[in-house]
């Protein structure tokens, strides 16, 4: 595939590419790719929360804390 860029995002992906930050124009393309297939799937994981919360389903901040206290023991367990 062949894409064309416009000249300041072109020019913009060169200057990360001479920075060392990325290895081609191409890599550029590519991670820029992949940050919005991941800023969709944050946007729709959102939309869901938002969507449960308007529904009433929520959990307490408590409720909440105490389950991600729980998942950083078991996942700090796990590393050990």
């Amino acid at each position: 595939m062949s894409i064309q860029l416009p000249p300041s995002e072109q020019s913009a992906a060169e200057q990360l590419v001479a920075l060392g930050k990325f290895a081609s124009v191409e890599e550029v393309v590519v991670e820029g790719v992949r940050r919005l297939v991941s800023s969709e799937q944050l946007r729709e994981q959102v939309q869901a929360g938002i969507e449960q919360a308007n529904q009433g389903d929520l959990v307490d901040h408590d409720t909440l804390f105490a389950k991600l206290r729980d998942l950083a023991t078991a996942s700090n367990a796990d590393a050990e």
